[in-house]
């Protein structure tokens, strides 16, 4: 397989020879046309990719159950930070690779459950702040999406803080 070429790599639900549903990363049938196709590299590879994408996934799922769980709200924006890096470091890990993810951020919403705009805004702010020691851990998560969001926030979260300076006054 040549090193040059990056093969898109979808990641699907499959059925299992017993009927159970899993993941599995697939990949165009196309490249077995490829005069240098390698059957054993291509599948050695291929495993990589998904190890490196379950893994990804056992991540993010603990990084949600932290913030869900977490009691006090110093520090927690930092692991909103940490999911953003998480998923820019599995980008950027498979840059060497003959690999590509196709629809990274569908496939995660699929398997991790989480909203698409959550997810956007979570590697927007990686790439806004790339040094984890630019992140004030007192400062909320939403305080930072709506300054690069340039004001915005969702209608709930407006509400939120509508009805909380009510009762300040």
């Amino acid at each position: 397989m040549n090193k040059k070429i990056k093969v898109s790599v979808q990641i699907k639900l499959v059925k299992d020879p017993e009927g159970k549903e899993k993941l599995k990363a697939t990949i165009p049938i196309n490249i077995m046309f490829d005069k240098e196709f390698d059957a054993k590299i291509l599948e050695e590879e291929l495993i990589k990719f998904e190890r490196r994408y379950f893994y990804l996934i056992i991540c993010l799922k603990s990084l949600l159950e932290s913030i869900h769980s977490m009691k006090q709200k110093d520090g927690k924006v930092l692991l909103y930070w940490e999911i953003g890096d998480k998923i820019i470091s599995f980008i950027k890990n498979n840059e060497n690779t003959p690999f590509f993810m196709e629809n990274i951020t569908s496939s995660l919403v699929r398997d991790v459950g989480i909203s698409k705009k959550f997810l956007t805004r979570c590697k927007r702010f990686r790439v806004n702040y790339p040094d984890v020691t630019q992140i004030d851990p007192t400062k909320s998560f939403w305080g930072y999406v709506a300054t690069f969001e340039k004001g915005y926030l969702s209608k709930g979260r407006y509400t939120k803080i509508k009805n909380n300076e009510k009762t300040k006054k």
